[in-house]
């Protein structure tokens, strides 16, 4: 198994309104490449990024540490794109508030993916926000994507989201949004109230962008939901997105894995898409697990032989 460090310059990504660089790092591995060996791209959870895929853990098995295990029954390609952004994280969409990540994606990455290895079947997949990536990416470019493995993907965004709602309300009315973001920014940790208000801050510079910015879902006088946002934030909500264009994703292969035990209830929007998916008589595997919206790795060493069995 050997890893590659190589680097795209991003013309999707040239002069976006939060000014992050254009030039972005792709982690690449590789394992026992034959012609048909299929590729698969991570997209990261929220406060992660490419590199996250490589963190080490001496308590659970760390995602280096699931390919090490399947590398001696299945070759691969894994590629991991750096996405990170000034507000700490991707939801894989283009937005005149963040950048073009979805055309990153679906057009530079592709395109550097084709020139390495030619044409081959490709999968996404990713936790959280990286699941959130890989059912809507496979969704909305049906003619790129093989399938999908969807690990505790935002979903139900009325259970996922709207929990941090009061949190975020409480902490953004002290200063308001710019000195939250530029107190955010001078500080070396953070509390839990304080990243569930930049997660929020984030959604809706991906969900509810407007001509100078984003709006949020909440009135920051008196903490009301704003309705009218909210349902622009809905209608990117997989559970809603799916009941329209099921059709899609039909003949993909599809993977949803989620904890019963999730702290963000994904573990509820994860179910919907799996009954949606049933009763649309689209073939797929969904699983449950003991498990919470952490150290969650292992997952992977049931969905990815899933699909490599095939290969």
């Amino acid at each position: 198994m050997e890893m590659h460090n190589d680097y795209i310059e991003s013309n999707a990504l040239k002069n976006n309104p939060l000014n992050d660089k254009f030039k972005r790092e792709i982690i690449r591995i590789e394992n026992n490449v034959k012609d048909s060996t299929p590729v698969f791209i991570g997209l990261a959870g929220f406060f992660g990024s490419a590199g996250s895929f490589m963190n080490k853990s001496y308590t659970n098995i760390d995602f280096y540490g699931v390919l090490e295990k399947l590398k001696e029954k299945y070759g691969f390609v894994i590629i991991l794109p750096d996405t990170m952004t000034y507000y700490r994280g991707n939801q894989y969409l283009n937005s005149p508030a963040v950048g073009n990540y979805e055309d990153f994606l679906t057009s530079e990455l592709i395109d550097y993916i084709r020139k390495k290895y030619g044409k081959r079947d490709i999968y996404l997949f990713g936790k959280s926000s990286g699941g959130f990536g890989s059912i809507m990416l496979s969704i909305g470019h049906r003619d790129i994507f093989k399938g999908f493995i969807d690990v505790s993907g935002d979903s139900y965004f009325t259970y996922s989201y709207m929990q941090d709602f009061p949190t975020a309300y409480s902490v953004l009315k002290k200063g308001g949004l710019e000195m939250f973001l530029k107190e955010f920014n001078n500080k070396f940790t953070h509390t839990q109230d304080e990243l569930a208000a930049m997660n929020v801050i984030a959604m809706s510079a991906f969900y509810s962008f407007n001509d100078k910015g984003f709006d949020l879902p909440f009135n920051l006088t008196d903490g009301s939901l704003n309705e009218e946002i909210w349902n622009k934030w809905l209608m990117h909500d997989p559970v809603k997105v799916l009941q329209q264009k099921f059709r899609n994703i039909q003949g993909k292969k599809i993977i949803l894995q989620t904890g019963i035990y999730d702290e963000y209830k994904m573990y509820i929007g994860m179910n919907m898409i799996h009954n949606i998916l049933n009763e649309k008589n689209i073939e797929h595997k969904y699983m449950e697990y003991p498990a919470g919206h952490f150290n969650t790795n292992h997952f992977y060493l049931d969905s990815f032989p899933e699909i490599l069995k095939n290969y």
